[in-house]
């Protein structure tokens, strides 16, 4: 059986609150540009320093990413998980998250990923 959550005329299926709740800022950003975005954005899991180290130490912390799908339906739309894999892996990280009694708002800083290519900064004296 699905779980629903509506709000509004979206209906969200097999979303926990908690996820909901942590990356609505996204979501509603999404929303604002489904049309530049599309109906399948991706979503980096945040989860600070709770994140999982990677097997190779010297890559740093896991990242993980999930793809939420929005299906129009009549009088709104529909989000949900794009995959069963996707759903998955949201579910884990809530039970993760909630579980180590981690407020769904919390400003989490991310571990370093050393693979992960930077900007350079540039100094603006130089021109």
């Amino acid at each position: 059986m699905k779980s629903v959550i509506n709000c509004g005329s979206v209906r969200f299926l097999n979303i926990p609150e908690y996820f909901l709740e942590k990356y609505t800022d996204e979501i509603n950003a999404w929303a604002k540009n489904i049309r530049k975005v599309g109906l399948v954005k991706a979503f980096v899991i945040r989860e600070g320093h709770f994140s999982d180290v990677s097997p190779d130490p010297e890559q740093g912390a896991v990242l993980m990413q999930v793809r939420l799908l929005c299906k129009p339906r009549a009088g709104g739309v529909e989000i949900e998980p794009y995959t069963p894999r996707d759903e998955e892996i949201i579910s884990k990280h809530c039970d993760k998250m909630i579980r180590l009694k981690v407020p769904p708002r919390a400003i989490l800083k991310e571990p370093p990923r050393p693979w992960i290519p930077t900007m350079p900064k540039i100094d603006k004296a130089s021109g």
